[in-house]
């Protein structure tokens, strides 16, 4: 259960420095912090904590299980939340991943819908 509750912690922390992370940028190319910003994060980790819950729902079947093969004599693998585990390393390894890129690398949305506009325009000018 511990490390369970570890891995939610970690996950938090990972999304909580990633978001300064992006304030920090943000402010170094004189951005503004708005309240859309702030809501994606929000969203962000209600999605990867209802992931983590999911994944620890199937954590609870496959230990349910493993205990019930271990009572009857078979003792395959350790009891031990795979899925959870596995998933908050994945996110993590995923915000970290956020944290390092240049933020000129980040595929800014306004940029790439100005870029298409003006493609389009051209194309329908020739």
């Amino acid at each position: 259960m511990l490390l369970v509750i570890i891995d939610y912690f970690c996950v938090l922390i990972a999304v909580l420095a990633d978001l300064v992370s992006g304030l920090r940028k943000a402010k170094s190319r004189g951005e503004k912090c708005t309240s859309s910003g702030l809501r994606r994060s929000v969203d962000k980790i209600g999605r990867y904590y209802l992931a983590l819950f999911s994944m620890s729902i199937i954590d609870v079947l496959i230990l349910a299980s493993l205990h019930c093969l271990k009572e009857s004599g078979i003792d395959l693998m350790p009891c031990f939340p795979y899925m959870t585990t596995f998933g908050a390393i994945s996110l993590t390894l995923i915000e970290v991943k956020s944290i390092c890129e240049r933020s000129d690398e980040k595929g800014d949305l306004r940029m790439t819908v100005t870029r298409l506009l003006e493609l389009l325009t051209r194309l329908n000018l020739r």
